[in-house]
């Protein structure tokens, strides 16, 4: 293992970078990307509360367990781990830039746009669906296949009761925090319920769920902690990896070299953040599903998509 507190400080000097970055560029302009709209306050009220209960809590909470055995349980050859992480580095990077600008597809619907009722359709969504799981889950299962891994072997290696009340905790708060916060859901009518929440979860599964699953936790997570010594690194370097993940993420504006800069810049001061919070959960307990339930698909994306799901599959 490498003695990572040096790179530690380093990523972390670039994320402050782009966050000073991004205020010091914005307030020289007079208009910005949908995605950066009260930009200092999500900050303030939702991104670093995540670092602060997802990270910074969750690592003292379990600062006890026992190691976990990365490269047993998840079949990584030690010795091609890092080319390995470069690899998935650059496959992400890459399809990222060409299903952004030229299939207009992010990790979350619909892509780069804003959502609107009169121009996103179904159809948009099924689009959207099978490019993501073409190139984040068929592709990344057979090169894991290839590298010896086998699903049904690695989830009977899974820990759910000593975890669940990780679950249940975190999944609160990333539930009713949105609705909190004023996400409109409690004030939806029976069938949007019955529509939405099912075709939310399906749609974002495949779309944005499986996605960050395989390449982030099964493939980036335990080669990087096979490598550095560090959890907090792990943590840090797997946050940008989830922000390149996120850089066609509805509201983004690459139209001008200013807006460009504004949307990478916001992507980076916030989605790191939200990245670092996934990555914990997999860290410390070494179940790569239990982020899908507390920090994704099960959680927050239920309040937030269930209305315009609904819309786009209902009547």
């Amino acid at each position: 293992m490498h003695n990572s507190r040096l790179l530690f400080f380093g990523v972390a000097t670039l994320w402050l970078l782009a966050a000073l970055g991004f205020f010091s560029l914005d307030s020289t302009l007079d208009s910005r990307p949908p995605v950066a709209e009260g930009a200092l306050d999500s900050l303030l009220t939702v991104y670093l509360p995540v670092l602060a209960l997802s990270v910074f809590l969750l690592l003292f909470l379990t600062r006890k367990r026992s190691p976990i055995e990365w490269a047993s349980d998840f079949h990584v050859d030690i010795t091609r781990a890092r080319p390995q992480l470069w690899l998935v580095c650059a496959y992400l990077l890459i399809t990222q830039i060409g299903l952004g600008f030229f299939w207009n597809t992010g990790l979350h619907f619909p892509g780069p746009e804003v959502y609107e009722r009169s121009t996103h359709h179904w159809h948009d969504v099924v689009s959207w669906m099978l490019l993501n799981g073409v190139f984040y889950i068929v592709i990344p299962i057979y090169w894991l296949r290839r590298t010896g891994l086998r699903v049904a072997n690695l989830l009977r290696t899974l820990e759910w009761r000593k975890n669940a009340w990780i679950i249940v905790a975190y999944w609160a708060l990333d539930f009713f925090g949105p609705i909190i916060g004023g996400v409109n859901f409690f004030s939806l009518s029976g069938q949007q319920y019955a529509v939405g929440i099912p075709t939310s979860i399906a749609a974002n599964t495949i779309g944005a769920g499986l996605p960050v699953v395989l390449l982030m936790h099964v493939i980036l997570i335990p080669r990087l902690m096979v490598l550095f010594d560090c959890k907090l690194t792990v943590i840090l370097l797997a946050g940008f990896f989830y922000a390149v993940f996120s850089l066609f993420d509805p509201g983004v504006d690459y139209s001008s070299v200013e807006a460009g800069a504004l949307s990478v810049t916001y992507i980076v001061m916030t989605q790191v953040l939200v990245g670092m919070g996934k990555a914990t959960f997999t860290v410390v307990t070494g179940n790569p599903l239990i982020h899908f339930i507390t920090l994704h698909v099960l959680s927050a994306r239920i309040p937030f998509d269930t209305e315009m799901y609904s819309n786009l599959i209902g009547p």
